[in-house]
């Protein structure tokens, strides 16, 4: 199945700091999805001094190479981008110049800030226009903040905030992951955005709430649009705390390999909710893929 009608099929591969997301979807305000997957890669896992171990980038190699299989069956259209991981490792280019050689594929590294703004581009239109907004979405190796008021996109941020990140420098100890956490997110005005709607955009947001649900498989319905009130935050990371990696991953049948760092990520989520004063947040599973296929047609050609 190629492509057909007026709005073109595009593959939208997110190469993330910890996952790999595959999107294959009619392009426009409102894509038509036609196909869905996430891997994991743990690309940033062990990363030092700024470089990708090499059985990371293979495990990303090999993901890659399947999801570029599947979307060739429905479109020529493939489109990878890269973010946090991809603008810091310096031996990136194995993986980019792999892509090139074997596919004759571009690898789109793009800044933090582009990263939030189609974060916000692809859901300013999903939480009320009327509502001033605050997206989060954090990541294996950044965090990214989009401010939306009156449908636009007003502002955007991008800290140091990862949870990889945060796993690789302190391991499980928590209390040096908020010293650092506090410290990161003193760039953002925090007291000017505090009356903003709260929503989680990504792996780690949907994850809590598929954990909430008690979900065995991921299902976008019960996730995209649900919300996780803090208290609800709390006893999820009191519950969790108890737990050692193999019954969290017992809990995690959806995504069993976020196991072993779903619980800094649940703590990230509810230190950046509480700083926000927020009553809970808002969940999208709508991440920068679907901002990408709203992007004009000049945008996305550059971008193959």
């Amino acid at each position: 199945m190629k492509n057909t009608g007026n709005s073109p099929i595009y593959s939208v591969i997110d190469v993330g700091t910890n996952n790999i997301l595959l999107l294959i979807a009619k392009s426009g305000t409102k894509p038509e999805i036609i196909n869905r997957a996430s891997a994991t890669s743990a690309l940033g896992k062990d990363m030092q001094n700024g470089f990708l171990q090499k059985q990371a980038i293979e495990r990303a190699k090999k993901i890659l190479e399947n999801f570029i299989n599947i979307s060739k069956k429905y479109t020529n259209n493939i489109i990878i981008i890269g973010t946090s991981c991809s603008r810091e490792a310096k031996n990136i280019f194995v993986l980019s110049d792999w892509l090139k050689k074997k596919f004759n594929l571009k690898y789109n590294i793009i800044s933090g800030e582009e990263e939030a703004y189609l974060n916000g581009l692809a859901n300013i239109s999903e939480f009320g226009k009327e509502k001033d907004l605050l997206f989060f979405d954090v990541g294996g190796g950044s965090t990214e903040f989009t401010f939306a008021q009156n449908g636009e996109i007003k502002k955007t941020y991008t800290t140091q905030i990862g949870i990889r990140r945060y796993v690789n420098k302190f391991g499980s100890d928590f209390f040096a992951v908020r010293k650092q956490l506090m410290q990161d997110l003193s760039g953002i005005p925090i007291d000017k955005l505090k009356h903003s709607v709260l929503v989680g955009i990504g792996g780690t947001a949907c994850s809590i709430a598929a954990m909430k649900h008690k979900l065995v498989e991921y299902d976008s319905n019960v996730v995209h649009r649900s919300f996780i009130k803090l208290d609800e935050l709390e006893k999820m990371q009191l519950e969790l705390d108890l737990l050692d990696e193999n019954q969290i991953t017992k809990k995690m049948q959806f995504d069993s390999k976020r196991a072993e760092i779903i619980l800094i990520g649940l703590y990230i989520v509810k230190e950046i909710v509480d700083s926000f004063q927020g009553s809970g947040f808002f969940v999208s599973d709508r991440g920068l893929q679907f901002g990408v296929l709203r992007l004009n047609k000049e945008k996305l050609a550059k971008m193959l």
